[in-house]
Formats: C-alpha cells, structure tokens, sequence
C-alpha cells in the first residue's frame, strides 16, 4: 500500500517538476514526455551546480534548499535519463562564507556544469555573480539579486514584490503609521527603499527608522527608540536568527501593536525562536506553508503535491527557500527536455520559449522581468498554536 501510495504521489508531482513540462507558452511545454532509454547505461550527464548554505548561520534558510535538491535529485534519478542524459546535481556547501562561495562557484564552473542555482544569501549571491556572468552560465538566484545580465534570473519575490503585499495588509488594518526596522546586512538595507515609494503612495508615513548589526543577540535599544515614536506597527527586514531576536525582545518591551516581518523570516527557525510568545507577529512568506488551508486551485494542487513529496521524505514543510530551490531547477530542466544542454541555449530557452511558467514559489515571466517572481505566491501568514495560520 505504501508503495502504490508514493507512485501516485510521484504522479501528481508531474505537473510541478522534474517529472513533466509545467504549464507555458512554448511547444516544449506541451505535456509531451521526455525520451528516456529508461536505464541510465548509455546516457551521457549533464552537471547543474548549486552554491547553498547547508551550514554556519545561514543554515536556518539553506537547511530545506538543501533537502529540496536531494528531493529533486531523486525524482530525477527514479525517471532516468532525459532525452538521453542522465541529470547530475552538484551541490557545493559554502559555510555561510562568502569568500568560500566564490572558491565553490570556481569549481563548479571548472566542473562544468551547464546551469547554477544559487546563493542562499543576498551577499553570497552578489559574490558570485560576476562569476556567473563571466562563465556566461544561466544563474538562477534563491536570493534577490540586481543585473540586466540576461543570464541572471531571480527566483525569490523582490523587496519591492514583498512590501506589495505589505502595503495591502497593512492598509487592509487601516494602519497609517509604521515603524522600520533593518539588519545592517546586504538584505536588510535593500527594503527601506523599496518600500518607500509604495508606503508614500498610500499615504503611509515612517515614523521611525532603526538599524541592527545582523549578528547582535539583543535589539532592546533600538526598539525602545521606536517605542517613543508612537508607532502602529513595526515592519522588520531581516533573515534568522537576527529576525527573531528581533522579535522576541519586541514582545519582552511589551508592545500592544503588531509586527510583520519580510519573507526572511518565514521558515521554521523563525517559528522555534517565537515560539510560546508569538501574538501578533506576522510573516509575508509563501502561500506554500499554509496551503491546505487555501481555496481550492490548481495552484493549491501544484504546492501539495510538492509539500506532500517533500513531507514524505524529510518528515518535515518545506518553506519559501525550498520553494526557490525547486523552482530554479525545475526550469533548467525544462530547457534540456525542450533539447537545450549548452549554457547559452538553456539561457537562449528561458528568456525566449519558457513563457509564464507557474512555479511553487508564484508565477514567472522572464519576458517581463527576469528580477522577481509575481506576488501571487505570497500571503501574510499569522501564528496559531506555533504554526504558520493563513491571514487572507
């Protein structure tokens, strides 16, 4: 029974990865099914590199990118060869060491793998990208990233997708009055602008802006400046473990008004951090962790049958990260089923033939924008009983 229940599963996953085309503009995603000698003897390999933080601080969010491509690897191992290669992933730990990330960028490229997914944080991800674009490898980011590089395409929702949802949310509360609070790092310091723009088209005003080295244990000084600004919610910009450092000293000064924090936050480290004294804090992250508690969609159907392949294999959610991680490969892998195997014609396929490809993490559409995914992935999640509960 166990059996038959995994290979109905596995058939479901079909629609969301690398066991069938996804839905799109382009011949290739058709639904008609890759050739495969279905043995793997005779297939030649094709290498796709990925440069995540499996450990140091930045584990916390590199933990289920990690997983996501054993997971991937797997399924691709179980369907065998695509149109005569057998897909090979090289994943490179980098320590949450920018420098040790170039070094592992460096022998990926040397390796010689056609595509590379990658990095898991925004800093590491800006080290590596002249590598990237000088090798001219198609570079799919699980960080925001900047360039007009046309090899370079953004996995995650950017800072600006993200305050979008922040600003319906918050005008949804009648909120006018909001304090900002950043991490002194690559990510932290990309929001604020972002978010400026949208909150003075709302008429939403900053009162207070306070910044925090990404590595402190205590933000006490700088939330009891906030404190004296009078403000109705607090909006912080910042990955764990510092988001929940954050967080916690906010509910220890005795705030009776919200915070919400950026997709940075939403995974599980966030929640362990919280957890116990979580009232009113809120996280935009992916519409992924609370997905049986969404309307019926076939975007439902296509995050569980992920979550569900995920579940079964690690006992565990998959988060937003993962969400990128599956994302980003799922497409290369569209481009060698359309024929693709060089880096120049998988970026070729991409930019060109992909069309509106509907991802785990939401829709993407490189003939738009190659720099974020749309916001239709995203959703305000609140906490109940030390779980993600859906706010829409």
């Amino acid at each position: 029974m166990l059996v038959f229940a995994l290979a109905v599963m596995l058939l479901v996953l079909a629609g969301c990865g690398p066991q069938g085309p996804q839905a799109g503009n382009n011949a290739s995603n058709s639904g008609a099914p890759a050739k495969s000698d279905g043995s793997g003897g005779d297939a030649k390999e094709i290498k796709i590199g990925l440069v995540l933080a499996e450990t140091g601080p930045a584990s916390t969010l590199g933990l289920t990118e990690v997983q996501t491509q054993k997971l991937f690897q797997k399924q691709l191992d179980k369907q065998g060869p695509i149109n005569g290669y057998k897909i090979k992933l090289v994943m490179q730990d980098y320590e949450t060491d920018d420098t040790k990330a170039v070094i592992a960028m460096d022998r990926l490229i040397s390796e010689g793998v056609v595509a590379v997914v990658g990095a898991t944080q925004v800093s590491t991800t800006a080290a590596i990208l002249p590598k990237a674009i000088s090798a001219k490898l198609p570079f799919l980011t699980v960080a925001p990233a900047n360039s007009d590089k046309d090899n370079v395409f953004v996995m995650t929702p950017s800072s600006k997708t993200v305050s979008v949802k922040v600003v319906e949310w918050l005008k949804k509360k009648n909120i006018t009055k909001v304090a900002w609070v950043n991490a002194k790092d690559a990510f932290g310091v990309e929001g604020l602008p972002a978010f400026k723009d949208l909150a003075k088209e709302n008429n939403i005003e900053i009162v207070a802006h306070e910044e925090f080295d990404a590595t402190a244990t205590d933000m006490t000084v700088q939330l009891t400046n906030v404190k004296k600004a009078n403000p109705e919610v607090v909006v912080v910009w910042s990955r764990t473990p510092g988001a929940g450092v954050v967080a916690r000293n906010f509910k220890a000064l005795g705030f009776n008004i919200p915070m919400i924090q950026s997709t940075a936050s939403a995974n599980q480290g966030f929640l362990d951090q919280v957890k116990g004294n979580n009232e009113g804090l809120y996280v935009v992250g992916s519409r992924l962790s609370i997905v049986d508690q969404l309307p019926d969609s076939d975007q439902k159907k296509r995050l569980q049958a992920f979550r569900d392949a995920f579940k079964a294999e690690f006992n565990g959610e998959p988060d937003l990260f993962a969400a990128h991680t599956y994302d980003g490969l799922s497409m290369i892998v569209e481009a060698i089923k359309a024929g693709h195997t060089t880096p120049e014609n998988i970026t070729k396929f991409l930019n060109k033939d992909l069309g509106k490809y509907p991802g785990i993490t939401g829709t993407f559409d490189f003939a738009q924008t190659r720099l974020t995914s749309q916001v239709d992935g995203l959703t305000v999640l609140g906490i109940k009983d030390n779980a993600w509960k859906y706010e829409e």
